[in-house]
Parts: structure tokens; sequence; C-alpha cells
């Protein structure tokens, strides 16, 4: 007889998976301040709890499809309610465009570091991740991803700002990989915190292969009811369509979507307050001698901490002991003392800066 493992599909039986062991722990230690997972600081607007308490009243029924917030969606964009895929957070999206397009053992472009989970759902379905590092600058190696490409490959992903390093691509790169006709997801999970706001969305008309990925989880706060959304040619939705899971996004999730886009107010208060704060908190850091924080277009700061000659993970430990839990870059790939923080509210933002400041002057003081 054969054993149970016999019967799992290879990649599935060779994966990892995905460890919330950081959300676990904070859940569990509610003491402490949340800066580790780009989420939003601040709690829905009463508008958006309104319609969720609303929606809650109907929760014995399947929801729709979508088509009135697909509408809302794509008429910001100058596009149509058959250009937009709902899906239960982008990393549903994520596994929905690669289990489309990629077959097992084909491959997957992706810079990196960035979002994890572009590998790691690459790698649960079957297909090959060919992580293409980023140059010394932080900046995509345009070159080498070029020459990546072979006739397996499949996919490529960009995320831009791109996280956790918090830059922007340029517009002739886009193009160029773009110009290759290969599927291209690219991901503007930040893009309402963006100073430009400049959008790809529209280009799905001139391009049908390139998919522009958002989310309600950042700039609207609503990480926890998991909505995104993805914009792409109307025959690209229409294959996505098919495989897409029904019901895979909430009713209480529809309903949060549709009250927060008509809040621009709270959008707005949203953006500004992130805007300055992750402005505040990068001259913060650059003040400290040998410490470097990146500038960000998205919800976090890059910080590299590396002169300390502490691993990242032990930085992190030190912030857990003064009530700050922020995010190590050591699973990201980066080297030691890569650490990434969330921006906060102007009280979170002043701790952290403050706790920082002592795990700074210790380890300082250990080193001399």
């Amino acid at each position: 007889m054969k054993k149970l493992e016999e019967y799992i599909v290879p990649w599935v039986r060779n994966s990892d998976p995905y460890r919330a062991d950081h959300l676990d722990f904070a859940w569990d230690h509610p003491e402490l301040i949340r800066m580790m997972s780009n989420e939003n600081p601040l709690q829905p607007s009463r508008s958006v709890l309104e319609a969720v308490g609303n929606a809650a009243a109907h929760a014995n029924l399947y929801p729709d499809s979508g088509q009135q917030l697909k509408k809302a969606l794509a008429v910001r964009v100058g596009l149509h309610a058959d250009n937009v895929v709902l899906g239960n957070g982008s990393t549903d999206l994520i596994s929905l465009v690669i289990a489309t397009v990629v077959s097992p053992g084909e491959n997957v472009i992706i810079p990196a570091p960035t979002f994890s989970m572009y590998a790691r759902r690459t790698r649960i379905l079957g297909g090959v991740p060919v992580e293409i590092p980023l140059a010394e600058t932080n900046y995509w190696d345009i070159d080498r991803i070029l020459a990546a490409v072979d006739e397996s490959t499949k996919l490529v992903f960009l995320c831009s700002p791109n996280n956790p390093t918090g830059n922007l691509i340029a517009k002739r790169d886009v193009e160029r990989i773009l110009e290759l006709g290969i599927p291209t997801f690219f991901d503007e999970a930040y893009f309402e915190l963006t100073l430009n706001e400049t959008t790809w969305a529209p280009r799905v008309l001139e391009f049908p292969h390139l998919m522009v990925s958002r989310t309600f989880s950042k700039a609207y706060g609503l990480a926890g009811l998991r909505l995104g959304y993805l914009f792409c040619a109307q025959s690209l939705a229409n294959f996505l369509n098919r495989v897409k899971n029904p019901w895979n996004v909430s009713l209480l999730a529809y309903h949060a979507g549709l009250a927060a886009l008509e809040d621009e107010d709270a959008r707005m208060e949203r953006r500004d307050l992130i805007i300055g704060g992750r402005e505040w908190l990068i001259d913060q850091v650059n003040r400290l001698p040998l410490i470097r924080a990146f500038e960000s277009e998205g919800n976090y700061v890059l910080i590299d901490a590396s002169s300390l000659g502490c691993s990242s993970s032990a930085l992190v430990a030190s912030l857990v002991e003064r009530g700050v839990l922020i995010r190590p870059m050591d699973s990201h790939g980066m080297e030691n003392g890569y650490v990434r923080v969330t921006v906060g509210t102007p009280e979170e933002n002043g701790t952290f800066i403050a706790r920082f400041k002592d795990v700074v002057a210790q380890l300082s003081r250990t080193q001399s």
C-alpha cells in the first residue's frame, strides 16, 4: 500500500507552507505596536463599518458576482466592468493567474527581493520561479530579466512600488518587458500611496497580455476583509473567470469595497497620514550614524542597519522587548541587518523611532 505522501503531487510535497508566525504572534500580543505587515494603521471608516453591518444581515445568502463593484472600479481608469476580475485579496489573484497561464515545469520570472507570494504560489502550483536579483541599487536588472526569457517562460511578475524596496520601475523598462508579449502581472498594491499615482491599468487595452493588480488592503485599510482586483483585457478576463472559484469574494467584502470607494475623504486622510509618516520616518532614521533608510513610495520603509553587526531577527527581537513589532528581511533573501517598518500613526512612528534609537545605542556600545 502506498504511503499518503506518494499521492501528493511532487510540487506540493516539496514545497514549504507559508508561515504566518509574525501575524499569530501579533494577535497573541495585542500590547505590541504592529508595524510589520504593511497594514493601514487606521480602522475602517464609519460608512464602511455600516456597510459591512448591513451586509451581514444578509449573510445567509450567496453574494452576486460583484458587478456593481467592478463597474465602480473600471470607470476610475476608463475601462469596462468586463476588464475587472475580483479576488479574495491579491494572493487569490496571484494564484488565479499562475493557474491560468503556467503549466507544471514552466518558468515564471520574478525580480527579487519582492513580495514572497509570487515565488511561493508559483512553486505550489507546479511552476518554476526564476528569480532575478535586483541590481546593487535595488533597481530592476532589466537586461538580466530579458536574457532569462526562453521558450518555457510563461509569466513575469513586477511589483511597483516594489515590496520591500519601495521604489518605482521606469515606464520605458516596463515597456521593454511588455514588448516580449509574455503575460505580465504588474502589482500596484501601493498605487494610491505613490506621489504621482500613475497607473498602468488603462494600458491593458494596448497590451492584452498585461494584468494590473490592486488591493483594498493598503490605502483603504481593509486587509482583514480580503478584497483585491485585477484589470486586464476582456479576452484574458474570460479565461481567468473560467478558473476562478465562484463566490471567491464575500458579501461583506463587496459592500465594504463599494463604501470605501465612495468615502474619498477617508482615503485622502489615510494617504496624507502615510505619506507624511514615511517621509518623517526616513528623515529620522537617516539622522542616525551608519544607518540608512531607503526612499519609499509604499506604506513601509526599508532600513539597512547592517553596520550594527546584528542579525535582522535579533534586531527585531530587541524591538519586540521594547513593545514594537517590525519585519526582518532575511526571509526576503536580504542581508543581515535589513528590516522593514510599516508606517503607523504619528504616535506609533514616534514610539518606533525612540525605541529604535535605544536599540542602535545599545548595539553600538556592544561593538565598541
